[in-house]
């Protein structure tokens, strides 16, 4: 079992890896996607909405588009980093590395590799390396720290109890 976390550990580094070696025009055709899949599931709600394309509306459209393409990067970099916070974090617990002094640890790998990644990433054109995606990627990791300590030393307890 301890050699499937640590692989599963090496695959996600890797795929964090690969998504930041992709291009900006693929990463932003990516996002893209998931930007029409999210506003073809709020028009087919709104479907009784008639369409008024006047400038003004196209340009207010172009507008919506970008902020949520923004918000779809950014929670993009948070839940991949959430999930290695969590892979991390199993991978310690597995070899019985548990308490509150191991939480540093986990924390320091998630964000040292947030800051290679960024570094990575400001040699691949068309992407660019941001501070801010350093700090969202951080906080996906204290979001999946959180969700591990709180399923293993919460959830976890209660549950191995209710099978006995």
């Amino acid at each position: 079992m301890k050699k499937i976390v640590i692989l599963l550990c090496i695959f996600w580094i890797g795929f964090i890896f690969y998504m930041s070696s992709n291009n900006g025009e693929i990463s932003h055709e990516q996002s893209t996607k998931v930007v029409d899949l999210i506003e073809n599931k709020a028009a087919s709600q709104n479907s009784n909405v008639t369409t008024n394309t006047n400038k003004n509306t196209v340009q207010t459209q172009q507008l919506k588009d970008n902020k949520l393409d923004h918000i779809v990067r950014k929670n993009a970099h948070a839940f991949m980093y959430m999930v290695l916070a969590i892979l991390v974090s199993g991978m310690f617990f597995r070899f019985n590395k548990k308490g509150k002094g191991i939480i540093i640890y986990i924390l320091f790998i998630c964000l040292f590799y947030a800051v290679t990644d960024e570094f990575h990433q400001s040699f691949v054109p068309g992407r660019t390396s941001l501070v801010s995606d350093i700090l969202v990627d951080f906080g996906g990791a204290l979001i999946g720290l959180t969700l591990f300590y709180l399923m293993y030393y919460k959830i976890y307890p209660r549950f191995i109890s209710n099978k006995k």
